[in-house]
């Protein structure tokens, strides 16, 4: 097992090892920090640990296997991405700046994510039908875009660690959505609604918050649709409810007359 360590020196940063496509890990120490800048980071399907500091700023970091975040340590995602197959694990601190993560198809069918973290643009994408398994009581922030994008032949799955214990999700109110093909199984929207128009792609219900549901769970989302003030669908429900009144009155004083 090989592993790169980013060691800095009076004249700036070296690397252990440049044997990148072979490499099982690359490490950024306790006592050190790297800044990326507009350079890209070819993990060659390798981990990135980080205890000490890493800046990605204008740059990339792709076929990652997995992040690591350890406790003291932090990444800060800047303007720049970072493309992952595998776990994701936020024990430090993971500052998002107004950059983007993406969460995609690669060697395994299933991935962990675990801590909470706050991201700008998370981006989960699979043609596999792909499961993502978020620790239970975690919750996963998003102020920017979310997309979360399975097929019609298999939703990608979204599911808590625990069962019977729910993680979250929360679109922060000034964040956007792409959503389809999705099953949940355990995990909350706790911000903006997710996927108010879709229904459940193959989870196992308490999608509080997903889909058609408000309240309880249940698999395709089975609470009531709220509808808009002002909307057609609103005005229709207003009509019927004040007709239903009428006739209720109507009935009441027929009773009541001598």
């Amino acid at each position: 097992m090989k592993t790169v360590q980013f060691v800095r020196l009076a004249l700036g940063w070296v690397v252990a090892t440049t044997c990148v496509a072979s490499l099982a890990q690359v490490v950024v120490p306790a006592s050190a920090s790297f800044q990326l800048n507009g350079a890209s980071l070819d993990l060659g399907g390798s981990s990135l640990i980080s205890a000490g500091n890493f800046a990605i700023g204008a740059g990339q970091v792709f076929d990652a296997a997995t992040i690591s975040i350890l406790p003291g340590g932090t990444v800060d995602g800047g303007s720049g991405a970072i493309t992952l197959f595998g776990d994701w694990s936020n024990l430090g601190i993971f500052s998002a700046a107004s950059g983007t993560v993406n969460f995609v198809d690669g060697p395994v069918a299933l991935s962990n994510i675990v801590g909470s973290s706050t991201f700008q643009n998370a981006n989960f994408s699979s043609a596999a039908g792909k499961t993502y398994s978020f620790a239970s009581g975690s919750t996963q922030s998003v102020g920017g875009l979310l997309t979360i994008l399975g097929t019609s032949s298999q939703g990608i799955q979204f599911k808590s660690s625990t069962a019977g214990q729910f993680a979250s999700i929360n679109l922060q109110p000034a964040g956007s959505q792409t959503i389809d093909f999705v099953g949940v199984s355990n995990v909350h929207a706790i911000g903006q609604h997710l996927a108010p128009t879709k229904t459940n792609d193959g989870g196992s219900g308490d999608d509080i918050g997903w889909f058609g549901n408000n309240g309880g769970g249940g698999t395709g989302g089975s609470g009531a649709i709220a509808a808009p003030i002002g909307s057609p669908l609103a005005l229709l429900l207003l009509g019927l409810g004040l007709i239903g009144l009428a006739f209720r009155f109507g009935a009441s004083a027929k009773t009541q007359s001598f």
